[in-house]
């Protein structure tokens, strides 16, 4: 997404609208979990304040993502607020005959947002277990694993029976 900052730079405007949607190329979700991206929109504005400027707004869509148990597309709904202050000189934003392109930066910020864990709500009956079979959980492997006084809890609890 490119903003065009000619009329900010020259003083003719105190500040620019921005109300696009987003597209961001697939190639950029290679080595995430986001398997697409629905609906991206950037709603915000550009100001100046001295000789930096200031970009806020809010990011909004949909996410598809894996479902951690089966795989299935999931639909995550995302709104963030981004507030960010540059110059001519920064690292984030490179401001190019007079064109800001901020797609990096709206790509940066959705990726902060993937949940670590989603489980879809037509999984949540799901029985993770069977006949001679359960999905175990990290968590309570790391429980088990991990408790220096797991091995003292077992031989009290044997000594009780």
């Amino acid at each position: 997404m490119v903003i065009d900052l000619t009329g900010l730079m020259l003083g003719n405007v105190d500040y620019v609208d921005i109300d696009e949607d987003v597209i961001i190329d697939s190639s950029f979700f290679v080595n995430t979990s986001i398997r697409d991206l629905i609906g991206t929109h950037f709603y915000g504005n550009v100001i100046r304040i001295g000789d930096q400027y200031q970009l806020k707004g809010v990011i909004s869509g949909i996410m598809v993502l894996p479902d951690d148990v089966t795989l299935d597309d999931v639909d995550y709904s995302y709104d963030i607020n981004v507030l960010e202050n540059f110059n001519d000189d920064s690292d984030i934003f490179k401001i190019v005959q007079n064109r800001l392109d901020i797609t990096d930066f709206l790509w940066q910020n959705i990726l902060v947002e993937v949940p670590s864990k989603i489980k879809s709500e037509k999984n949540e009956g799901l029985k993770l277990e069977g006949n001679g079979w359960r999905l175990v959980d990290e968590d309570e492997i790391n429980r088990e694993k991990n408790s220096p006084l797991s091995e003292l809890s077992k031989m009290f609890d044997s000594g009780k029976e």
